[in-house]
């Protein structure tokens, strides 16, 4: 297992990405994705100095569907109540997409709100 860390792209050159994880302060990163896919201003998952992910808003609000229904099925295998578990989980993940939208119009130090 692996532990990433989000961070916005600030400016790419030559193979380079320098991302900011939310402290203000501007890291080199390996482009470890397909670099014509990345942009200054997206959010980036990185690993061991390596960009290993790019965050999609639209994958995200997709995997919401997923997350509640594993929520359900696990609440109720345990004797919880399904409903309050998919909520729960519905809540967290709109926290985490209102702040994923604030860090790419700008607002970078909302990433240490992710973490």
């Amino acid at each position: 297992m692996c532990w990433a860390v989000p961070a916005v792209v600030k400016r790419i050159e030559g193979g380079v990405a320098y991302i900011d994880p939310g402290d203000g302060v501007e890291r080199p990163a390996v482009i470890g994705i397909d670099e014509k896919e990345l942009q200054t201003g997206d959010l980036v998952m990185v690993h061991a100095g390596v960009i290993i992910t790019k965050v999609d808003l639209s994958t995200l609000k997709e995997s919401m569907d997923m997350w509640k229904q594993m929520a359900m099925e696990l609440a109720a295998s345990v004797g919880e109540d399904p409903n309050a578990a998919a909520k729960v989980v519905e809540e967290e993940m709109w926290r985490v997409l209102k702040l994923v939208e604030e860090v790419k119009s700008g607002r970078s130090e909302a990433l240490k709100e992710l973490a």
